[in-house]
């Protein structure tokens, strides 16, 4: 390959992602300290950004490659390459129009198709993984957490368990799977698990906001988790767009290899 053409990609990509890291740097700052009125929007837009980035170093390999005389279906097909994870940030941008877009939030349809996005997450692991213990492992974790937790929600909630409660749980077993396995993906794979560890964070204090109804509109005062959810920082927002800014990032540290992975 040329080098001009290899220092093009690399500076493309390069420049992407510091516009990208900018952009959310500046969102974060706008959400947790100026609590600008426009706040759903910014808190959409950080996501709208994420999933154009991710598909974005996508065009900017497809360019270069077609300079360099590479094989573009090879990279469009790819399962190895983060094509798989670009789809889970789509499924990402329609579950959070569901939770945060909407006027009136539909909880049931966001975390449903949230289960889309670890689902696809999963498949990149699986397609980067090439050791069948650790495929069958994976496998093995998943199912195992996701009987654990809705055993765990069964019991809590008794006649109350209605469905959002089964598929939350079934999404947050599968998000916490991806974070074990992640660090399997390769070079980005320590990003990777890093942004799904804030994401499951992040759905923790999603969680306990839920879980307030139980103690009759709020936990008691003086609690741990009154302070948690009583917090002068917006604790959801903290862990989740640091998450979505380092789960597409993963994707500029792909295996040298991933060409030859197919």
């Amino acid at each position: 390959m040329d080098i001009f053409v290899k220092n093009k990609r690399k500076i493309l990509l390069g420049a992407a992602g510091f516009i990208f890291v900018c952009f959310e740097c500046i969102m974060f700052y706008l959400i947790h300290f100026e609590r600008s009125q426009s706040g759903f929007s910014l808190h959409y837009a950080t996501i709208i950004a994420a999933t154009l980035f991710s598909w974005l170093v996508l065009i900017i390999e497809v360019f270069t490659a077609r300079e360099a005389g590479e094989n573009i279906k090879e990279i469009l097909l790819s399962k190895s390459n983060g094509n798989l994870i670009r789809i889970a940030m789509l499924f990402t941008l329609v579950a959070d129009y569901f939770l945060v877009a909407m006027e009136k939030a539909n909880n049931l349809a966001g975390v449903t198709v949230f289960i889309g996005t670890q689902v696809f997450i999963f498949l990149h692991i699986i397609a980067i993984d090439r050791n069948s213990r650790w495929r069958a492992a994976n496998v093995i974790t998943r199912i195992a957490l996701c009987v654990i937790l809705i055993i765990a929600v069964g019991l809590i909630l008794g006649r109350d368990t209605d469905p959002l409660s089964i598929i939350s749980v079934i999404y947050y077993s599968n998000l916490l799977a991806n974070a074990i396995f992640a660090h399997r993906t390769g070079r980005g794979g320590i990003m990777l698990t890093i942004g799904l560890i804030l994401f499951a964070l992040c759905d923790i204090n999603v969680g306990l906001s839920g879980l307030e109804s139980i103690y009759g509109g709020g936990f008691p005062e003086g609690s741990l988790l009154y302070k948690i959810r009583n917090s002068d920082v917006d604790l959801i927002w903290l862990f989740y767009i640091p998450s979505q800014t380092l789960i597409p990032l993963s994707l500029l540290l792909k295996n040298k290899e991933a060409k030859t992975q197919e």
